[in-house]
């Protein structure tokens, strides 16, 4: 992969649940013309735990389209079981995903041997690569740096990682026996320019397609050595983040991506209304760090 951002696309929903494909597609084509190097399509910020299973391939359907191989496309195909996630991997097999993303299995925590079997036998169930989300915050359960290194033992097809473990990426990129184009995605927004600045080229967030302009800044200017401008960027992207959760995260997320012209629902369906008087705040929001 080339160095870059990788967005973690959200899902935008009709009333019925299904897919509002012309605002995704939207959404795809002004994340890769602000220079996203890859594209993540139903991570945890693009629902895959909430999405109805049916809809699932359509939605990497049209992910694997817009990107026309310009950028790989990574698919999220985690579950609580080994045979559900087989039966994922088993409706998309035919597309052409990058990796399958996954996630140790959730709901319960999951024992380290428990996790290594769900990924062995998923990374043996696929034609196509496979890349490990370090998510402990929602399923409990840590991926490692030893499980890692085990994983690359006996999983060809293993091709990267996502996780916000700075001291774990220091480890692998520092391991002169992990081969050279093993894909490291940092997800700790909070430290993305310090991260890049220091080895770790490829970021992966949700806020990244509500802060397209903020983003495709950042990057660009981390790439020509101005950190001070990608710090500035950086502080507008976690600005936002930080008001979202002070009030209401998932209402006031789909608000801003529908200003931006993202059509759809982007919330879970148990998520809250919008409470009055946020839209206003949310629109201020967006315009005060220049993305409206």
């Amino acid at each position: 992969m080339k160095r870059g951002f990788v967005p973690a696309l959200a899902t935008p929903l009709d009333e019925n649940g299904k897919l509002c494909e012309a605002s995704y597609r939207k959404q795809i084509e002004d994340m890769i013309s602000q220079g996203a190097t890859g594209l993540l399509s139903m991570g945890s910020m693009g629902q895959q735990a909430r999405l109805c299973s049916d809809i699932c391939p359509e939605v990497a359907r049209v992910a694997i389209d817009q990107a026309a191989g310009r950028v790989p496309v990574f698919v999220g195909a985690m579950d609580c079981s080994i045979a559900r996630a087989k039966q994922r991997m088993a409706a998309m097999e035919d597309l052409d995903v990058y990796a399958f993303v996954f996630t140790t299995p959730y709901y319960g925590a999951a024992s380290r041997d428990e996790a290594m079997n769900y990924f062995k036998a998923l990374a043996k169930s696929t034609k196509h690569n496979i890349m490990l989300y370090d998510l402990a915050v929602v399923t409990q359960s840590k991926i490692t740096y030893d499980m890692v290194l085990e994983l690359l033992e006996c999983c060809p097809n293993l091709v990267g990682i996502k996780s916000a473990d700075l001291a774990m990426f220091r480890k692998l990129v520092l391991n002169k026996n992990i081969r050279e184009d093993f894909i490291l995605v940092y997800s700790g927004l909070d430290t993305f320019d310090i991260a890049y600045k220091w080895g770790i080229p490829n970021c992966l967030d949700g806020m990244l397609p509500v802060t397209p302009k903020n983003t495709g800044d950042m990057f660009r200017a981390m790439d020509a050595g101005d950190y001070d401008t990608a710090a500035k960027c950086l502080t507008n992207i976690l600005d936002l983040r930080d008001w979202m959760f002070a009030h209401d995260l998932w209402p006031t997320y789909s608000a801003a991506m529908n200003m931006l012209g993202y059509d759809g629902n982007h919330c879970p369906d148990i998520s809250n209304e919008i409470k009055e008087g946020y839209e206003e705040l949310v629109r201020a929001e967006m315009k005060r760090i220049g993305e409206l």
